[in-house]
């Protein structure tokens, strides 16, 4: 079997494997807050590392983040789960992209055309940047980019500061709504939207200027 025919078995099967987790727990409502609160409940005083162990497991495995984000802010409170779901959020991403680069190895370097290694090289050589930027854009899963960053090479370390620095706006968004999800046209819940609406259009911003200057510099270059 040739390198390349190999790289792209394995790049098929883990996105396989991704694809069907990603469908299970988006779409076929497999687990939802209340779920996952009771199972955080059972453990007592020790909930607060119960929650974060099982959500950082739970978004590897691709369960949503405003899920995840959620529960915290209905069982602790939404500045106590905004908190506890950063620290999941770290913990889901490292988990993520160890998973993915342990089991793509460098599948996606040899079947990559020359765009694909433009995007990978890019995120090598500015890992901090690429996952802040991804963290903060609107309607844009973390899950899936935290594999797609393992599969890409980027640091674990890029990507747990990244995750630290900007997954907070929006956890604390989606655990404000969490603690108040009784209420939702209240002043706390229509703060926790207007929150995430500003989060989404930071991330816009630093996409395009970013977009622009790879652009500019691409031009330079030729």
């Amino acid at each position: 079997m040739s390198a390349r025919r190999a790289a792209l078995l394995r790049l098929a099967a883990l996105t396989a494997s991704l694809a069907v987790l990603l469908v299970l727990f988006n779409l076929g409502g497999v687990l939802d807050a209340q779920r996952i609160r009771s199972w955080v409940d059972e453990v007592g005083i020790a909930a607060p590392a119960a929650y974060i162990v099982v959500s950082g497991i739970l978004g590897a495995a691709l369960v949503p983040g405003a899920v995840l984000a959620a529960t915290a802010g209905l069982l602790f409170g939404a500045a106590t789960g905004a908190l506890l779901s950063l620290a999941a959020a770290v913990v889901t991403a490292v988990l993520a992209r160890g998973a993915s680069a342990r089991a793509g190895g460098d599948a996606l370097d040899v079947v990559s055309g020359e765009r694909m290694r433009a995007i990978t090289s890019f995120a090598r050589r500015h890992g901090f940047s690429a996952v802040v930027i991804q963290r903060l854009l609107p309607a844009v899963p973390d899950g899936p980019f935290s594999h797609a960053f393992g599969l890409a090479g980027v640091r674990t370390r890029d990507v747990a500061l990244g995750t630290l620095v900007a997954s907070g706006p929006r956890g604390f968004s989606y655990a404000l709504l969490g603690a108040n999800a009784d209420d939702l046209t209240g002043p706390h819940a229509l703060f926790a939207i207007g929150l995430n609406i500003a989060t989404g259009a930071l991330g816009l911003i630093l996409a395009w200027l970013v977009v622009r200057r790879e652009r500019a510099r691409a031009g330079t270059a030729v």
